[in-house]
């Protein structure tokens, strides 16, 4: 049983039609004794209790207001598919499906994934989407100075570069040189040789989180302190801040210069990019020159679009500041002669129209390391974790060099020294040296550039959090009721979905032999007007359907018309056999008179154009077996479904407390 989203999303629908609630017996009562509620169902496995099923039934039925207006008959419909609901998870359970290897991966997968909304540290991640929201309003141009120094540098050469970025800083400050001087002299980005560190304008998720925030929080005109990034140490100047527009769609011509152009000289280029300019403002069609003199064959051919991606800084600069339809005047670049417009301008998203966006967008980006960190502060605090450093300073002063190359052995290590407690939570809780060193050896840990001490706390650090969010995760249902029901819940729907496979779903599919019994002897439902088998050719442009009329006619087969009609395009013409039956397909009557070899005109629907080509009649009638298939195999699994009711129904009999029943919501 694979863990994939088709097979969850099922099993959320079958959740949808009837929730599960507690399984055994011990936890429905300990949950009707703490809330007081009486037992509404009782069956030999366990009770469900009247809270318990409201609970279920509100959640499935929109919500507890509307859920107390709805009948008895209501009630009792959806009590009667609860009670089979919980009998089919407990034959599942019976025939120890809740045991198998694959159902504890499957289940112990998603677990996580649920988990997770409930491990997230909220007001920071709140905060987080406020401010990258209120940072995209705005659009920073700012140029940077880098020293690099990778993340796990020695100390002395983190040392080293912080000292080389602070003389220079004090250069740009004390106006010795200009920031772009020092950039294009000695800012080790390769690029500021050519842009002289400039990085044109951006706003929030354009750059790594730690120099977003250096641009945002440095004054206009001003240069940051230091900051540092996996790329190593920046200086940033912001030399503009301006309010966000929205979303715009650029375009350009350029004019080049080389060999291969018409312009062989940088003047020609210029007079000819001046020449396009004048026409343009004289009222010439954007898209039409951009086509006829652009030399940058791809955006020529779609009128010198460039989308709305972020363009090279120079061009980035013209393009937040122009308006839409606002023509720039000619500008060059190290590519050759622009001229730039705004085709469209879509407007920002509103707050509550960009969270889900944003949130998404901190989860793929380096501050959601801000919300694990705050986390694992919240689990240490609330459950009084203590870390033995004494401890961990022994086993760190047993090992050698080969540590950080995570090849290092614990063969020298004895079995009271792999006992001695690593850290404690709550008194009751305790981790040892073993743990760490089976991190250590089962995830191949490395810290190659670090000595091993900082390596070993280092790997300590991903180790405790590991540790500490996995804790955090196995006392979720102890601490979240809702949590506890929604786990509950999927872990009872997946039970569900297995076995209807089993004992419907892929039985009425296999078993043919049991498939054709019931055909054969519900024939009566398997009643049907005249058919009609034919082949189909459907495309959205009647162009394409003329060009099909013109391929038929000269015989090509289907093969060969796809090769002609889908060059850029799978789905150009879409060539299918189909069987229509009369008055209950929507298709034109017609075709029921066509006979078989010979083809329709060109049917036009709303979204799409068909010819068929008709290629058997079949009376009105029974269908034949292979035409009522589909249906019968729908049919014969309702029967099949219908008849293991009746069965679990004897094996797992239910009393219902009537008076319970009609207290229901009061």
């Amino acid at each position: 049983m694979s863990f994939n989203v088709m097979r969850m999303s099922a099993v959320f629908l079958l959740l949808v039609s009837v929730v599960a609630c507690k399984s055994t017996k011990t936890a429905t009562s300990q949950d009707a004794g703490k809330e007081g509620s009486p037992a509404l169902l009782t069956f030999d496995q366990s009770s469900v209790s009247k809270s318990e099923f409201e609970r279920v039934y509100a959640k499935n039925n929109g919500g507890l207001e509307a859920a107390a207006s709805h009948t008895s008959d209501q009630y009792r419909e959806y009590l009667d598919l609860y009670i089979n609901f919980k009998r089919k998870v407990f034959e599942a359970e019976a025939q120890g499906l809740n045991e198998t290897a694959a159902f504890q991966q499957e289940f112990n997968t998603y677990r996580k994934q649920l988990a997770q909304p409930y491990l997230s540290a909220q007001e920071v991640e709140d905060q987080l989407i406020r401010e990258a929201y209120d940072r995209s309003q705005w659009l920073v141009q700012a140029s940077h100075i880098l020293v690099r120094v990778a993340p796990d540098a020695q100390p002395e050469d983190t040392l080293k570069a912080y000292n080389q970025i602070l003389a220079f800083r004090d250069s740009a400050t004390e106006g010795t040189l200009s920031f772009a001087e020092l950039a294009q002299k000695y800012s080790e980005d390769e690029s500021a040789r050519s842009n002289s560190g400039m990085l044109g304008y951006f706003s929030a998720f354009d750059m790594v989180y730690p120099f977003e925030n250096a641009a945002f929080n440095t004054e206009v005109g001003t240069v940051s302190e230091p900051v540092r990034t996996q790329f190593g140490y920046h200086l940033v100047y912001v030399s503009d801040k301006i309010a966000n527009q929205g979303t715009k769609r650029s375009a350009h011509v350029i004019v080049r210069v080389g060999d291969r152009y018409s312009a062989k000289t940088d003047e020609e280029a210029k007079a000819k990019i001046q020449e396009i300019h004048q026409k343009l403002v004289e009222g010439a069609d954007f898209s039409e020159m951009a086509g006829q003199f652009s030399d940058d064959p791809s955006s020529a051919k779609r009128g010198g679009d460039l989308g709305t991606q972020r363009l090279m800084p120079e061009m980035e600069t013209y393009r937040m500041k122009l308006n839409l339809n606002e023509i720039s005047e000619p500008f060059q670049t190290r590519f050759g002669w622009h001229i730039m417009t705004i085709t469209e301008v879509k407007d920002l998203p509103s707050f509550d129209e960009a969270q889900v966006e944003l949130k998404q967008k901190i989860e793929r980006d380096s501050r959601s390391r801000l919300t694990q960190e705050a986390v694992i502060e919240r689990i240490k605090t609330e459950n009084n974790f203590a870390m033995n450093e004494q401890n961990f300073m022994q086993f760190v002063a047993s090992l050698d060099n080969t540590f950080p190359r995570g090849v290092w052995k614990p063969d020298t290590l004895t079995e009271a020294f792999m006992d001695l407690p690593l850290f404690t939570m709550n008194d009751s809780y305790t981790q040892d040296i073993r743990g760490y060193v089976d991190y250590y050896t089962t995830t191949r840990a490395r810290r190659p550039r670090l000595d091993k001490e900082k390596a070993a706390r280092s790997i300590l650090e991903s180790y405790l959090e590991q540790e500490l969010m996995n804790y955090e995760e196995a006392q979720l249902p102890k601490k979240n009721p809702e949590f506890r029901h929604l786990i509950q819940e999927y872990r009872d729907g997946i039970l569900l979905f297995t076995l209807m496979e089993q004992k419907v779903w892929k039985k009425a599919v296999e078993d043919t032999t049991g498939l054709k019994a019931y055909y054969d002897s519900h024939q009566d439902q398997f009643q049907a007007n005249e058919m009609v088998d034919v082949r189909e050719y459907r495309a959205e442009s009647q162009s394409v359907m003329m060009d099909v009329v013109k391929f038929l006619e000269e015989g090509l087969s289907d093969e060969e018309i796809k090769s002609k009609l889908n060059t850029n395009s799978a789905l150009t013409i879409r060539i299918t056999s189909q069987t229509y039956e009369r008055g209950k397909d929507q298709i034109d009557d017609s075709i029921f008179g066509i006979e078989p070899g010979n083809r329709s005109e060109v049917l036009s629907g709303e979204s799409f154009s068909r010819i068929v080509v008709v290629k058997e009649h079949f009376p009105a009638g029974i269908k034949s077996f292979e035409k009522a298939r589909s249906v019968a195999i729908t049919q014969y699994q309702d029967y099949l479904e219908s008849e293991w009711l009746k069965e679990l129904a004897e094996t797992y009999p239910v009393e219902i407390d009537e008076e319970v029943f009609s207290n229901l919501f009061k």
